[in-house]
């Protein structure tokens, strides 16, 4: 008597990459990270002055910098989303630390690379972040 197995296949929600995909996402991928870190540094100064026109340390229009912060906002979440079509994650806003979805060995991880890196050159697991890095050349024999 045979057995016929059915074939189970593993369905990711996202695309997966490997380190060469990655790289050449990184011209594109590096001109949105660049706009974000800017955009995020702006965000944040603006928010402060905000805070200090609040507390009356500051002698600003307060309704001129809420609009500058919406506008900046709206931005931020348009930016974002261009990498989320790209399928990659944001993971830290002042660094432009990101992760490539990836599988290594059967395994969900993470291709890591930052806004000043030429090449995507570490991995790390989902849950990791930059501590957790680890240079991809250790993976090879």
């Amino acid at each position: 008597m045979q057995t016929t197995k059915t074939p189970t296949k593993t369905t990711y929600s996202r695309k997966t990459f490997c380190v060469e995909e990655a790289n050449r996402a990184l011209p594109f991928v590096t001109r949105v990270v660049s706009d974000i870190v800017d955009l995020h540094e702006q965000i944040v100064l603006c928010r402060r002055t905000m805070e200090r026109i609040e507390m009356g340390l500051h002698g600003g229009d307060q309704r001129v910098y809420e609009a500058e912060y919406r506008t900046s906002m709206t931005r931020l979440r348009d930016l974002v989303h261009e990498l989320d079509l790209v399928g990659v994650d944001l993971l830290d806003f002042e660094r432009g630390l990101i992760s490539f979805p990836t599988l290594h060995d059967g395994r969900e991880a993470a291709l890591s690379w930052h806004l000043g890196e030429q090449e995507v050159a570490y991995w790390h697991e989902p849950e990791g972040g930059m501590d957790s890095r680890v240079p991809i050349a250790s993976l090879r024999p």
